[in-house]
């Protein structure tokens, strides 16, 4: 008879299922705690698959069925219904791409309530498939979702506790950093707050550009918003010590220097819920951020 390869708190393939064949026995802790997250590695995922391939096709298609019902869930947009789909999952049901998949939307929806939930699940941010989800987000925000994409950011940037993903993450294909990603899309709240995160303002790329040099690159297609938010943005990175050049931005990044906040009038609003903002005026049609 085959052997089941484990992980440290998975058991083997019929003990995820009671004498009906359809309930389980009992709820592992660990898996009831973050039944998202990863409790074993994608081979022996792998491996135990394949033997429910063999010897438990109906358990392998209830994963199978199970996973989609997260992603589903997430395309939705609906809170209830994943909640729902987690709650009602047995142990192993949840396979590791589709719990990826499931993040990945929650991400590109700009959905911050999904994207919380999921972290609260136990979905894996320290993933290696989501050491861009920083860039992922940058890309996608607007001044329709900014107000859900930056608290994303600031969730993804504090973690939960065990992991978290590092503000400077450059991309693999380019070496830009998220800032760089707002900087050349001239999204003037975004480079605000990524540099509030503590992002450096003179990270230098895989083509030797700068934050800086990126948001002076005017664009065809810019409009008059980004016109005027590039000299913005251009002013607010030399307030931080920003440089255009990368043999400067190389220097000054050496330098053992705190760098400066930019200073403006700040006016703090409240909300008809109780939530506060606090918006810094840099031009008669922009504010630092407003959320």
């Amino acid at each position: 008879q085959a052997t089941f390869a484990t992980g440290p708190h998975l058991a083997s393939p019929q003990a995820f299922r009671s004498g009906n064949g359809h309930r389980p026995m009992v709820k592992n802790a660990a898996f009831a705690a973050k039944p998202l997250a990863f409790h074993e590695d994608a081979q022996v995922e792998g491996a135990r698959l394949e033997l429910l391939k063999k010897e438990d096709p109906i358990a392998l298609q209830d994963a199978v069925n199970t996973s989609k019902a997260l992603v589903e869930a997430v395309k939705a947009g609906s809170l209830e219904e994943l909640q729902d789909v987690v709650a009602n999952a047995l142990e192993g049901e949840f396979l590791q791409v589709f719990v990826m998949q499931a993040m990945v939307l929650a991400l590109k929806g700009a959905s911050l309530e999904l994207v919380k939930a999921l972290q609260g699940f136990g979905a894996p941010l320290a993933h290696e498939q989501l050491a861009e989800s920083l860039h992922l987000v940058c890309e996608i925000t607007t001044r329709e979702n900014f107000s859900d994409a930056w608290r994303i950011l600031q969730l993804l940037v504090d973690g939960d506790g065990q992991f978290k993903v590092d503000i400077n993450q450059p991309r693999s294909i380019d070496g830009w950093t998220p800032l760089c990603v707002a900087c050349s899309d001239a999204c003037l709240p975004l480079a605000f707050k990524l540099l509030e995160f503590d992002a450096d303002p003179n990270i230098i790329t895989r083509g030797n550009d700068t934050p800086l040099s990126l948001v002076k690159r005017r664009r065809d297609t810019d409009n008059e918003e980004q016109k005027e938010a590039r000299d913005i943005i251009s002013s607010m990175l030399r307030s931080y010590g920003g440089q255009e050049r990368w043999q400067d931005a190389l220097t000054q990044s050496r330098r053992p220097a705190a760098r400066r906040k930019p200073k403006g009038e700040e006016q703090v609003a409240t909300a008809e819920d109780g939530a506060k903002s606090v918006q810094q005026a840099v031009s008669a049609t922009h504010t630092r951020f407003s959320a």
